[in-house]
């Protein structure tokens, strides 16, 4: 009779952990788990180019000297799954980090990189990638990938918190077939390498119809690149040479919208600001003032009716040379010439 009282109250104490909130440091739980003090994950330093995850990984920072490949685990773990399981990776090396899910699991990137194979993370980011407890399919989430106060791999300043989203890789854009009630058409791609490159890929696209720069804007957050930065007199012979000409075929004749624009500080004036938080290459020898290297036309911008916020490239019937001007952002056409192509840069693989 001792025996089955002292069971059934060890089965009451369980039911009753198991019903109730737990509480460290605390008699009184606020939540189902409540730790009033200091909490701590393993953190592991790895150099490895190529390894798998572990269950008793949570923290891991990689340094090694080239670029690797980490591997998670299969989403079904017997005896159970493991939904909601948490890894937290830094790159703190100079080379790129790929996270592949196991077989055909795939992983969420973004709201615009569903259902991907693989996750890259840049140099100096820093990822977390959650387990969703899924079986097959999306069997993992990316729940934050940043860059904290680093410059993105290949990029002077470059700044995703500007930016306001996190771009994806060239690979994984997600191209739709319509945008905004006009249909959308990619006719092609060209990476920028080699010496004194950015290593950035441009794609074009043709839209079934003129779109202002905010809704442009919109579309490369959609497709998961940025408008086009050009901030180089370099980059932009080779936009010029590669995407722009007509020897590439792209056919890109019409105004297109680059991702310089006007931004209203609290306190002080308006100043033009690329999108991207990148800084201008400066010529030097230019006199009485240095200057950046940029492709305005004479005498733009030049702010006209004192509402033009917004930059872009002319179209060949308004200038042939495809200099710049600065226009009101909200236009959809400018001189008989639509806003429905557009350029949108990558700054990743």
């Amino acid at each position: 009779m001792k025996n089955k009282i002292i069971t059934l109250s060890f089965a009451l104490c369980i039911f009753s952990l198991m019903n109730s909130q737990v509480g460290i440091n605390t008699t009184t739980p606020g939540s189902t788990l409540d730790v009033k003090g200091s909490f701590a994950t393993p953190y592991k330093q790895s150099t490895a180019t190529s390894y798998n995850f572990l269950a008793t990984d949570e923290y891991l920072d990689y340094r090694g000297t080239a670029a690797a490949t980490w591997s998670l685990p299969a989403a079904v773990a017997s005896p159970a799954t493991f939904g909601g399981r948490i890894y937290e990776l830094r790159n703190g090396s100079a080379f790129d980090v790929t996270i592949t899910p196991n077989g055909t699991e795939r992983i969420d990137v973004s709201n615009v990189a569903t259902a991907q194979a693989s996750l890259t993370i840049p140099a100096g980011y820093y990822a977390v990638i959650k387990n969703t407890g899924a079986t097959s399919g999306t069997t993992w989430v990316v729940s934050l990938l940043t860059s904290g106060n680093t410059a993105s791999s290949g990029s002077s300043g470059f700044s995703t918190s500007i930016l306001g989203y996190v771009p994806v890789k060239t690979s994984q854009r997600a191209v739709p077939a319509t945008f905004g009630g006009v249909s959308v058409s990619e006719r092609g791609c060209k990476k920028w390498s080699g010496t004194g490159s950015n290593g950035h890929t441009y794609c074009a696209y043709q839209l079934g119809g003129g779109k202002n720069f905010y809704d442009t804007f919109t579309f490369a957050k959609q497709v998961g690149g940025y408008v086009v930065t050009i901030t180089s007199n370099a980059e932009r012979t080779f936009i010029n040479s590669n995407i722009l000409a007509n020897t590439t075929g792209y056919n890109l004749n019409n105004n297109i919208w680059i991702g310089y624009n006007k931004v209203a500080y609290p306190g002080n004036s308006t100043e033009f600001t690329w999108i991207t938080g990148e800084d201008w290459t400066i010529d030097w020898t230019t006199s009485p003032n240095s200057t950046p290297q940029s492709f305005f036309a004479t005498g733009e911008p030049n702010n006209s009716g004192g509402t033009e916020g917004s930059c872009h490239i002319y179209s060949t019937s308004g200038n042939a040379s495809r200099q710049w001007n600065d226009l009101i952002g909200t236009s959809t056409t400018f001189n008989f010439s639509a806003f429905d192509q557009v350029i949108l840069e990558f700054n990743e693989d």
